[in-house]
């Protein structure tokens, strides 16, 4: 997926309030899909959300932006739905649609590339927060200008179907986290694996992160670095919400205007029960 590059022109007070939001949730861009309901059923509403978080601290919600969203789609077994072709630009939440489907849905969304310039140190602390690894910091630059994009699933049940192979399928995302069991037939205690992807290949080395929360309970966080063959194992130790993520950093290619490119992905999905 090649992502275009697009110029956003920002009003003084525009960019005022949007360095001061930055400069409240500096550690806090993680975007991630969660549904109001995993269990649903044909004829219920799917109602979905998008966040800006740092784990389950949610800072705020996003309505749908069709101008940054290069693809937001809904697969199922019955075929692909371009949900861009169905909701209004400004929805708040980003989708609200009948279920008209058996078995998995899963939502994907791919945000096309932002821009950012933060000094040094705060970068270096980023660097730090997200497990990114690999980038040999330059420290006599006293700033540092990012691009970021984002890859993000969700992942729902309606009436069941036995031997359902959806929540693996790949979409095309630059960064892609597939599970390699289905998350709604684990039970508790159950390990679920997820093979990530990075344009297409197995990423190995790479730290990834799962969060868990249930209820008015103190969320939770695992931690699992992939092997070789890109493949990572989280504990499902409790019911609840469920959420992987990881970001990769690369140095920007020439002409892009800034010093790294980083990639974002997610996947949420839910798990019954205690």
């Amino acid at each position: 997926m090649e992502r275009k590059r697009t110029t956003v022109v920002m009003r003084p007070l525009l960019l005022t309030l949007t360095a001061l939001l930055f400069s409240l949730t500096l550690l806090a861009h993680e975007y991630i899909l969660l549904a109001y309901q995993y269990f649903l059923r044909p004829g219920d509403t799917l109602e979905v959300h998008l966040f800006v978080s740092d784990g389950f601290n949610i800072q705020l919600e996003r309505p749908l932006q069709r101008d940054a969203t290069m693809t937001f789609a809904l697969e199922t077994n019955q075929g692909t739905t371009d949900l861009l072709e169905q909701v209004t630009d400004g929805n708040l939440p980003v989708l609200e649609r009948e279920v008209d489907f058996e078995g998995q849905g899963l939502l994907h969304m791919s945000r096309d590339w932002a821009y950012i310039t933060l000094p040094t140190g705060e970068f270096a602390d980023y660097l730090a927060h997200d497990n990114i690894e690999n980038i040999a910091l330059d420290t006599t630059r006293t700033e540092q200008k990012e691009r970021y994009c984002r890859d993000i699933k969700a992942l729902v049940q309606s009436t069941p179907l036995l031997g359902d192979t959806l929540y693996r399928r790949m979409v095309g995302q630059e960064f892609e986290l597939v599970p390699l069991s289905d998350p709604y037939t684990a039970g508790h205690d159950e390990w679920l694996r997820f093979r990530v992807y990075f344009r297409g290949q197995p990423l190995a080395d790479k730290v990834i992160t799962a969060r868990n929360r249930r209820g008015a309970e103190a969320a939770t966080e695992q931690y699992s670095r992939t092997d070789a063959e890109g493949i990572c194992s989280f504990k499902l130790e409790r019911g609840g919400e469920w959420f992987v993520h990881a970001t990769h950093m690369l140095p920007s290619p020439a002409g892009a205007g800034t010093d790294y490119d980083s990639f974002w992905t997610t996947y949420s999905f839910g798990l019954r029960g205690d």
